[in-house]
């Protein structure tokens, strides 16, 4: 369906009571447009109307209008920055399109997430940067290497047991 088709839809939901069928066609909207500032716009002024804050902080998070107290309750409900970071669900790095207090609100997120790890953007959206050396990559390398070894251990087992079967 065409976002304007959809749009009306809410629309009509809203003005006959209807909230949740209203709050699921903006889900769906927002996960089909995640950059899209308005849709954003439009869902956390819906929370808000319901006095979900924690939501409504989240979507408002990249527009001028939400409250200290809305994006407060966000922050309460997400404390890691890379978290809050994941869950705003946008995927290009949305800076330049940004009014001065939402830019501001999301460079310091930005800058928090940058002090647990380097955000680096992809075509999923913020990520934490690959690592820079092999020190970094030994965690999972350890990891790795203690994998073969059980997988070489069981086989070894299971050859002894049909040997032992024969």
């Amino acid at each position: 369906m065409a976002k304007d088709h959809v749009l009306a839809k809410v629309d009509l939901d809203l003005r006959r009571g209807h909230v949740h069928p209203a709050m699921q066609r903006l889900a769906s909207l927002t996960a089909a447009y995640p950059d899209d500032l308005d849709l954003r716009a439009r869902r956390a002024a819906l929370y808000r109307q319901v006095g979900n804050l924690a939501e409504a902080g989240r979507w408002g998070f990249l527009g001028e209008d939400a409250t200290a107290e809305e994006i407060g309750a966000f922050e309460r409900a997400h404390p890691d920055a890379w978290r809050r970071l994941l869950v705003l669900k946008v995927d290009a790095d949305p800076t330049d399109r940004l009014g001065p207090v939402a830019r501001a609100r999301f460079g310091r997120l930005v800058e928090q997430a940058g002090r647990e790890d380097r955000v680096a953007w992809t075509e999923a959206g913020p990520r934490p940067e690959s690592p820079d050396g092999w020190r970094d990559a030994l965690p999972c390398l350890v990891a790795a290497l203690i994998g073969l070894v059980v997988l070489a251990l069981a086989v070894l087992g299971l050859v002894t047991v049909i040997r032992w079967a024969l």
